[in-house]
């Protein structure tokens, strides 16, 4: 055996017997770091994440939904646009109309083009003006907030008490309560917490049978 081939077979056990310097540096620094008390993750101490506080989210809950809310949305958009079209368009119809010269034909069309211009969007808003949308309930002001739509479908909030319901004795046309002197229609199969539909028509009140004493029973 010559003696190239003998240093090239004692070559890898001197490496193995006497490791480089670098390979001890790595490992006292990864021993080092370990030791090293890391703090716990949380979402408030990391960069990367914000934290959002949701506590007026959660302060308020919706506790009702009327399901007719899209329809009637719809019916005063259309409403409200036809409307305006027939406002836009009335001079032209009115001379084209006058020009016939036919007296009832003029006072029908006059009459009909002011129904559907004038008459349509007042009744309709005197209908749905008392209908729910929406009833949110404010849990850190024990109230709750009616949401209803006013003449130009813009939604109205009205916040309450159940101390400022009223519920008639014989309710009216579309009226279920009264609150604050305003007449409201809810559909109580439409309450995600039946609970709150009781406190607000007051059944959790004691009962009065409204049985009035007479005078002899008062002696």
């Amino acid at each position: 055996m010559t003696l190239k081939a003998v240093l090239r077979i004692l070559s890898p056990v001197k490496k193995c017997v006497n490791p480089p310097k670098n390979l001890f540096l790595s490992r006292s620094l990864s021993l080092r770091l370990n030791n090293v008390q890391r703090p716990p993750f949380s979402l408030h101490n990391s960069p990367q994440i914000r934290y959002v506080s949701t506590q007026n989210e959660k302060d308020v809950k919706q506790i009702y939904w009327g399901s007719l809310t899209p329809q009637i949305k719809a019916v005063k958009i259309f409403s409200l646009s036809s409307s305006l079209v027939g406002v836009i368009s009335q001079p032209f119809l009115y001379k084209e109309i006058a020009s016939t010269g036919n007296v009832p034909v003029i006072v029908a069309a006059y009459t009909a083009i002011g129904f559907f211009t004038v008459v349509t969007p007042i009744l309709l808003h005197f209908i749905t003006k008392k209908y729910v949308t929406h009833l949110n309930y404010k849990k850190d002001t024990d109230s709750y907030v009616a949401k209803t739509v006013n003449f130009f479908c813009v939604t109205k909030e009205t916040e309450f008490t159940p101390e400022d319901v009223l519920v008639p004795d014989v309710p009216g046309m579309f009226t279920t309560i009264k609150v604050k002197g305003k007449p409201m229609f809810i559909d109580p199969r439409m309450f995600d917490y039946p609970e709150h539909y009781a406190r607000i028509m007051g059944y959790d009140k004691p009962l009065d049978l409204k049985l009035y004493r007479t005078s002899e029973n008062k002696k």
